[in-house]
């Protein structure tokens, strides 16, 4: 499977070196699936499926189409042209679409099974300890991506987010999400993407930021450092044995 998602603009030459210690940024933007969260069950999946049924006419899944590091809207653009529909016909109708989605996870939030990765509490609470500011930047729409957050008990730590329901491109959701967080912080403000998949580091790269890479979801150690990550773990526990000391 393709390790960008189809149309993604790729991203300028890195060089992967952080500037000053991890926990001494500004802002964070976090990713969500791999990064923070591991989902089990397959509720998100399957309202693609629905999407994508109502949009072609026709049963249609997933099979074949990068969907980690991709964003909600991306993965029905990709799967829709995988199956050969012409884009006039469904191009019209992505926000109903992303709507029904929203609703189907929804109607079945009780169902959700969004588990805690490892050290991610704990390193949240150590950087809302020394003033950082924290952020979502994901390739959810926002009504799922807020009922996963709440799920695994992580939404009270975010005080803004970058969504995919206006963006097809991670780089789009990433540079909205810098945005807000240069609006809650200052306009120099340094920042910070953490995230576990290749496109994360590009599309944190495209926006000229650093990135910590972590690989807790299906990219390996290996994967992501090809990609040039300014710092790359294999888990949370590496940076919490790395903090500064406190202010």
């Amino acid at each position: 499977m393709s390790t960008e998602a189809a149309g993604e603009p790729q991203s300028k030459s890195h060089v992967g070196t952080l500037d000053r210690a991890w926990d001494c940024f500004d802002a964070y933007l976090f990713d969500i699936d791999g990064t923070l969260i591991h989902c089990t069950d397959a509720i998100h999946y399957f309202a693609f499926c629905e999407a994508l049924e109502k949009l072609s006419g026709r049963p249609l899944n997933l099979d074949g189409v990068t969907a980690h590091g991709n964003t909600d809207v991306g993965i029905l653009r990709d799967a829709l042209t995988q199956a050969g529909i012409p884009e006039c016909d469904w191009r019209g109708h992505l926000r109903e679409a992303c709507r029904g989605m929203a609703d189907f996870v929804e109607q079945r939030a009780g169902q959700l099974c969004a588990n805690l990765l490892p050290q991610v509490r704990e390193t949240l609470e150590h950087l809302r300890a020394r003033g950082a500011v924290l952020g979502v930047a994901t390739g959810n729409l926002e009504r799922i991506g807020r009922l996963k957050l709440q799920h695994a008990g992580l939404l009270e730590f975010f005080q803004f987010a970058g969504w995919s329901d206006e963006y097809e491109y991670r780089a789009d959701v990433f540079r909205n999400a810098v945005a807000q967080a240069r609006a809650v912080t200052k306009p120099n403000a340094s920042l910070c993407v953490v995230g576990d998949t290749p496109a994360d580091i590009r599309a944190a790269h495209d926006n000229e930021l650093p990135v910590i890479a972590v690989s807790t979801g299906i990219y390996s150690f290996e994967q992501l450092q090809q990609e040039r990550p300014e710092r790359c773990i294999h888990s949370f526990a590496e940076l919490l044995a790395d903090c500064s000391p406190s202010a």
